[in-house]
């Protein structure tokens, strides 16, 4: 029964042999080919895979997509600079530390920069004041008539600011009423009886509106969130951002995603 025949051992060595060369087989990797047609041994022919009818649906969920409402919002072509909402200049007199000052920005990155004291700070507070802000946001003072400059003595009848904003585009607000810019202008009067609130001016500087409520729908519609600490943020909330206890860092969310003004919204 151990006998084995030649048969055998014929079909024993023709079997080795077999797996060797398949082993060879798969051990080798054939260079890449200029047509990318080759892919081993005939037999190991790669079919395209058939055609996915999933693609259908994939071709209806993009069609859904672009019928999106957020396909209506007006967004700025790539390249081209914002034409709505860009402050253009900042004017200041007798305001914290400035008699007079008037500051043009371009529409990208502006950096101002200078000495401790020399007002850098406070043309960023003017900016709040004007667009809205009160006078404990800018960390500076308690109520607006700290924020007069001192220096002007008794006969000073108090501070005025102007923020002049871009409104051209799609964007703009009531460009029929206002033109191409809209100019905010904020009084602080320090005698009694004296104008305290806002103006917006037109393009040629002709006054259109006192109401607060034109203010907030302007800002509204530039998408200008001046108690937004991501939009404005000065070394006060800098720092309580980094340093500050678990219940500041939950006030900046709640500023930053603005769950603070609608609580403050549906509670009113």
């Amino acid at each position: 029964e151990n006998d084995i025949s030649m048969d055998d051992e014929q079909e024993i060595d023709e079997g080795r042999r077999r797996g060797r060369r398949h082993r060879d087989e798969e051990d080798y990797e054939p260079e890449d080919d200029d047509d990318g047609d080759y892919n081993g041994n005939d037999h190991d022919i790669i079919s395209s895979p058939p055609p996915n009818k999933k693609k259908k649906k994939s071709s209806s969920s993009d069609n859904a997509a672009d019928h999106s409402p957020l396909n209506d919002r007006h967004i700025n072509p790539t390249g081209k600079p914002a034409e709505a909402g860009i402050i253009q200049e900042v004017y200041v007199e007798n305001f914290m530390c400035h008699r007079k000052l008037s500051v043009k920005l371009c529409r990208n990155v502006n950096f101002i920069h200078g000495q401790n004291g020399s007002g850098k700070s406070a043309i960023l507070a003017a900016i709040q004041v004007c667009l809205g802000a009160g006078a404990r946001r800018t960390h500076r003072a308690r109520n607006l008539k700290d924020l007069v400059r001192k220096e002007a003595g008794a006969d000073c009848s108090g501070a005025k600011l102007r923020v002049t904003l871009l409104n051209k585009g799609s964007d703009g607000f009531m460009p029929e009423v206002y033109g191409d810019t809209i100019t905010v202008e904020r009084s602080i009067s320090m005698r009694s009886g004296g104008f305290n609130g806002y103006k917006l001016l037109d393009q040629n500087g002709k006054e259109q509106s006192r109401r607060k409520a034109d203010l907030d729908a302007m800002l509204d519609q530039l998408n200008i969130q001046v108690e937004n600490p991501v939009a404005v943020l000065d070394q006060e909330e800098a720092k309580k951002f980094l340093t500050g206890k678990a219940e500041d860092k939950y006030e900046f969310f709640t500023k930053a995603t603005e769950l603070e003004r609608l609580d403050r919204c549906y509670a009113n």
